[in-house]
């Protein structure tokens, strides 16, 4: 049976599911830290860098569960979850950056954001960590669990500071970029929104959802690609052509 031992699952999440978005992440960011640099090039290109990180760190948790370091596993997984949020969040930063192009507004609150952003996600350390929030050793036999205090508060982080003000922020840019001229980048951009939310709440599931083998097998399967079309979409939209 495809996905029977734990091992097998390990395998497979590492090479696709895991090495393969640090490889487009850090490609994405390479091409866009070699164009003129602003604050829309910059703030991509930390979503991508941050991307590739949580990824890495995910899989370095993932593979020092079978060396003497294996201690260690859970603070590399720990911080992942933490970049997790951030990058996500990074995005909703990304399209705030869009809307106000032409209103030039001040740095302070670009920095703000992100600062805000970053240490509202903190709240993976402090639950997760030191209120048991994410187990993730030996006895859960390498298996993250998750407490439902920790859970609760994660898709409430998510709705409120990811899924809803992206939502609004995206249909907001569609009115401030009205020309026919830029309509085909919106379209591209408006996708790559929904299959990006699409992947963030999908790739949460999967990581709590751990008894639906089904979910997690289709999971594998298809959100990779996803999660590589939406990359590319958002590329392609205001990150290659937007000067």
């Amino acid at each position: 049976m495809l996905l029977q031992s734990i091992l097998d699952q390990r395998i497979i999440l590492v090479l696709i599911v895991q090495i393969w978005p640090i490889i487009y992440s850090s490609y994405f960011a390479y091409k866009l830290l070699n164009r003129r640099k602003n604050r829309v090039i910059y703030t991509l290109s930390a979503l991508n860098i941050s991307l590739a990180l949580t990824f890495f760190l995910a899989s370095l948790s993932v593979l020092l569960i079978y060396t003497p370091f294996a201690y260690f596993a859970y603070v590399f997984y720990i911080t992942s979850i933490y970049f997790f949020f951030f990058t996500h969040s990074l995005f909703v930063i990304f399209t705030w950056v869009l809307i106000k192009l032409d209103d030039k507004s001040p740095y302070w609150k670009f920095h703000l954001g992100i600062f805000l952003y970053g240490i509202l996600s903190t709240y993976v350390f402090w639950i997760g960590f030191f209120f048991n929030g994410i187990n993730y050793d030996l006895s859960t036999n390498w298996i993250p669990t998750y407490s439902w205090f920790f859970l609760i508060i994660s898709w409430i982080f998510l709705f409120i500071f990811v899924i809803i003000p992206q939502i609004y922020l995206s249909f907001k840019l569609v009115k401030v970029f009205e020309g026919i001229i830029l309509k085909r980048r919106i379209n591209r951009f408006i996708v790559s929104v929904f299959l990006e939310l699409t992947v963030v709440v999908s790739l949460f599931l999967y990581n709590t959802w751990v008894e639906n083998e089904i979910f997690r097998l289709v999971y594998i399967i298809i959100i990779p690609a996803t999660a590589t079309i939406a990359a590319f979409l958002i590329y392609k939209s205001f990150g290659k052509e937007l000067e």
